[in-house]
C-alpha cells in the first residue's frame, strides 16, 4: 500500500468530514420521516383491526356467505405484488425484498406469475428479467397517499376479478422495531374465511350481498394501505440505520487518517531536526 503524503492525508480527511456531514444530515432527515410514518402506521392499525372485526361478524350472519373475493379457484396465474423503495441509500432494504421475491418466483416456476411492482428499485431490477410486469407504480415515494394507494389496489382487484390472476400475494417489509425489519410474503387475495360459520338470526339492511359489494373493496384497500404504511416505516428505519452506519464509518476513517497525519507530521519534524543536528555536527568538524 503506497504511503500517503501529508497533503494527500489532509485532502482525505476533508473529504471524509464532508461525507460525515452529509450522512449525518440524511440520518436526521430519515429519523424525522420515521417518526411521522410510524405515527401514521400506528394510527391506521386500529382502523384495519376494526375492519377485520366487522368482516368476522358478517361471516357469521349466513351459511351462504359468498363473494368473488372468497372464491376458491384453481390457481393457474399468480399476481405478485413486490413493495420496494423509490430511492436508495437504505442499506439492504431493497435487496432483501428482491431476494424474497426471487425465492417466491423460484418456488412457482410451473405457474404463470405476473409482477405488480410498487417502487422504482423493484422495477429497475425486474425489468431486466423474464417475468412479465403487469403493473408498476413508481410515484409513491414512501408517502401515505390513500387516494393513490386506493387506485393501485383497484387495479389489483380488477386483475383478480377479471380472472387475469387467480391469486395475489404481497411481499413487503414488516416493521418490528426501529432496529428490526424483515421482508415477509402474505396472501392478499383470495380472502380466507376464518372459523366455523354459526348463523345469527339478524336482519340486514341492505342485504348481505349488497353490504359485501360495498364493504369488501374497502376492506382490501385498507389491507393494502396498512401494509404499505408498514413498508414505508421500515424503509425509513433502514435508511436511518444505514446513514448512521455511514456516519460512524466516516468518523472512524477521520480518526484513523488523523492519526496517520499526526505520525507523518511528527516523522517530518523529526527528520528536519536530525538534518539540522547533522548539519551542525558537520560544521563543528
Amino acid at each position: 500500500m503506497p504511503v500517503l503524503t501529508l497533503r494527500q492525508l489532509r485532502e482525505r480527511i476533508r473529504g471524509a468530514q464532508k461525507t460525515k456531514q452529509i450522512t449525518r444530515t440524511m440520518q436526521m432527515v430519515a429519523a424525522s420521516r420515521l417518526k411521522k410514518s410510524e405515527e401514521k402506521f400506528r394510527q391506521a392499525k386500529p382502523f384495519a383491526q376494526k375492519m377485520e372485526m366487522i368482516l368476522s361478524h358478517l361471516q357469521q350472519f349466513s351459511e351462504e356467505f359468498t363473494h368473488p373475493f372468497f372464491e376458491s379457484r384453481e390457481v393457474k396465474s399468480i399476481g405478485l405484488v413486490v413493495v420496494t423503495s423509490d430511492r436508495g441509500l437504505c442499506g439492504a432494504y431493497n435487496g432483501n425484498v428482491i431476494a424474497r421475491a426471487e425465492e417466491f418466483l423460484a418456488e412457482h416456476k410451473a405457474q404463470s406469475v405476473k409482477l405488480m411492482l410498487i417502487g422504482k428499485k423493484g422495477y429497475d431490477y425486474f425489468k431486466k428479467r423474464d417475468w412479465p410486469i403487469h403493473l408498476n407504480a413508481l410515484d409513491i415515494a414512501g408517502k401515505g397517499d390513500f387516494q393513490r394507494i386506493s387506485e393501485i389496489t383497484q387495479q389489483i382487484i380488477q386483475a383478480y376479478l377479471s380472472g387475469e390472476v387467480d391469486a395475489v400475494y404481497l411481499i413487503f417489509t414488516s416493521y418490528i422495531s426501529a432496529l428490526s425489519v424483515k421482508p415477509i410474503c402474505v396472501k392478499f387475495l383470495n380472502l380466507q374465511q376464518e372459523g366455523e360459520v354459526k348463523p345469527i338470526q339478524t336482519i340486514l339492511e341492505p342485504s348481505l350481498p349488497e353490504i359485501l359489494d360495498q364493504f369488501l373493496p374497502q376492506f382490501v384497500t385498507s389491507k393494502m394501505y396498512i401494509s404499505l404504511m408498514e413498508a414505508f416505516t421500515a424503509e425509513n428505519s433502514a435508511r436511518m440505520i444505514a446513514m448512521k452506519t455511514a456516519t460512524d464509518n466516516a468518523k472512524e476513517m477521520i480518526e484513523r487518517l488523523t492519526l496517520q497525519r499526526n505520525k507523518a507530521r511528527q516523522a517530518a519534524i523529526t527528520k528536519e531536526i536530525l538534518e539540522i543536528v547533522t548539519a551542525g555536527e558537520a560544521l563543528k568538524a
